[in-house]
């Protein structure tokens, strides 16, 4: 079966068309690499990426050239110079470069790091950046239960229970997801699910976690803005040490944030004339 989407980005396509294997052949490595994910093509990306992995790691072909192509997509589409469609046709390239290099990755010997719940919200079926998340994780000494897409609050309570989990990432691309992360950590309160949380995805920002998520939620929530920060905040989670600065800074940041909302909503007054 073809893929369904290029008949539809081909049609309502007005610039160029894409490049070919033997034009991009032309451009060094790292553009070529790049240049596929923009265009969402998989046709000679398996050789390129099996060229990139003679000298480098796959985490770095990943967190280079291919996040590379995915920010220009992301640019792009902001611009109205691409459709849905051919965001699509990008994240299957990434999936399809990601999944060819998950086999090159060194796993550490045994999942002894910690334990992760991971799941993208209730209402949202991207899972694109999730699964980066979890091969990044499981690959540095985690053990990932992924729950997949769309995954109401109960289920990921249920989860929670049967896993004890040292933490828990959810994942959301659209707008409508970050206010279901507020639902779902509401629900998470309510049945006493207090495990630190990761929060990830284009519709979140550090601002939206501490004025909106972490106020519902009894444990602490951290920001993730890629998966790699979220490997960063894993370890820094599991480490006692470290764990009690990010409580900490995140009391601190949180404090600061709820005063500066409270200072812009507060009504304008004119100055009194002497």
């Amino acid at each position: 079966m073809g893929d369904p989407i290029t008949p539809f980005v081909d049609h309502f396509r007005d610039k160029a068309p894409k490049s070919t294997v033997e034009e991009r052949r032309n451009l060094p490595l790292d553009e070529r690499l790049a240049q596929a994910i923009i265009e969402g093509t998989k046709e000679g990306l398996a050789d390129d990426l099996n060229e990139a992995l003679e000298d480098r790691a796959p985490l770095q072909i990943i967190n280079g050239p291919l996040m590379a192509g995915m920010d220009e997509v992301g640019r792009q589409f902001n611009a109205n110079q691409l459709i849905v469609a051919e965001v699509l046709q990008s994240a299957e390239s990434m999936k399809f470069a990601v999944s060819h290099l998950e086999p090159h990755m060194d796993r550490a010997d045994t999942a002894t790091k910690g334990k992760v719940v991971l799941a993208t919200v209730k209402g949202d079926v991207h899972d694109i950046g999730k699964n980066l998340v979890e091969i990044i994780l499981s690959n540095n000494g985690y053990e990932v239960i992924n729950l997949g897409i769309k995954v109401p609050p109960q289920d990921l309570i249920e989860a929670c229970r049967e896993h004890n989990p040292d933490m828990i990432g959810l994942s959301g691309l659209l707008v409508k997801s970050a206010q279901m992360m507020v639902e779902t950590v509401k629900d998470f309160r309510q049945s006493g699910v207090d495990s630190p949380i990761l929060v990830g995805g284009a519709a979140l920002s550090n601002r939206f976690t501490r004025l909106r998520i972490s106020p519902e939620y009894d444990g602490l929530v951290l920001y993730a803005q890629d998966a790699m920060t979220g490997l960063s905040l894993a370890n820094a989670v599991q480490d006692s040490d470290e764990r009690q600065k990010l409580v900490i800074t995140a009391e601190q940041k949180q404090k600061l944030c709820c005063q500066s909302n409270r200072l812009l909503q507060m009504p304008s007054r004119k100055m009194k004339l002497l």
